[in-house]
């Protein structure tokens, strides 16, 4: 059981990998590293990285593009080029942290999965309501740009009414709705949690167990696929 909400300890591990990462890479922009048909992304999202992650996919052949490790960030670069990938039969992986606008790429893929490479309980979705990156002034406006995404993606699974709470009624930029891998974890981590902070401790967020990945439409499979990250890109502890 977790005593803490699964949103902090998300974003405590990933400042202490930040650092680590830092000392080998900017932290200024998504580090892409490619192997054979697979392109792996890890990092904060910045302006124009959308150009930089087409011209990477473009290069080469791509099956499978594995998002690693991100706290999302800037709402259109991560939306244009999530409406490219929409047009190209891309299957896209999450190992670890996916959050807010990195779980917009992630939704454009054909096919969508968990993959290995951290922790069950590090490997989450999480989706919210874009904000201002130094106020965290909500904006509402861009939000139903983001809903009317998630609708196309998810389909006849899609639950307005859970996704209007995430993107439109969560008024602190740091609160989450968590959708955590499924085939790892026992059934009552598997279920979607609504953490209006990051502060809020578990037992405060509201849970709504016949959600998950699954059912909602985020994943088209249950089951985690196994693979291995880039040296640079596994989870270290400073």
């Amino acid at each position: 059981m977790f005593n803490a909400s699964f949103v902090r300890q998300c974003i405590h591990l990933l400042a202490a990998f930040s650092v680590l990462i830092a000392g080998m890479h900017s932290a200024h922009a998504i580090q892409i590293h490619r192997v054979d048909t697979d392109v792996f992304i890890s990092g904060d999202i910045v302006a124009n990285d959308d150009v930089k992650l087409r011209n990477e996919l473009e290069s080469a052949p791509v099956k499978r593009l594995i998002l690693v490790n991100s706290r999302g960030g800037h709402l259109f670069a991560s939306m244009k080029i999530a409406r490219w990938l929409t047009m190209h039969p891309v299957t896209t992986l999450v190992s670890g942290p996916c959050l807010s606008a990195c779980s917009l790429i992630f939704m454009a893929g054909q096919q969508r999965q968990y993959a290995t490479g951290y922790e069950p309980r590090l490997t989450v979705i999480g989706i919210h309501g874009p904000s201002m990156p130094l106020t965290g002034e909500l904006l509402p406006a861009h939000a139903a740009d983001m809903m009317a995404f998630y609708k196309e993606r998810m389909g006849d699974k899609y639950d307005a009414d859970l996704l209007r709470v995430a993107l439109f009624e969560l008024k602190d930029a740091s609160g989450f709705m968590l959708i955590r891998e499924i085939s790892r974890n026992q059934p009552r981590d598997r279920i979607t949690l609504l953490c209006p902070t990051s502060s809020t401790p578990r037992w405060r967020c509201t849970e709504y167990p016949r959600q998950d990945a699954y059912t909602l439409g985020l994943v088209t499979s249950t089951e985690t696929v196994a693979l291995d990250l880039p040296e640079a890109m596994k989870p270290r502890m400073p």
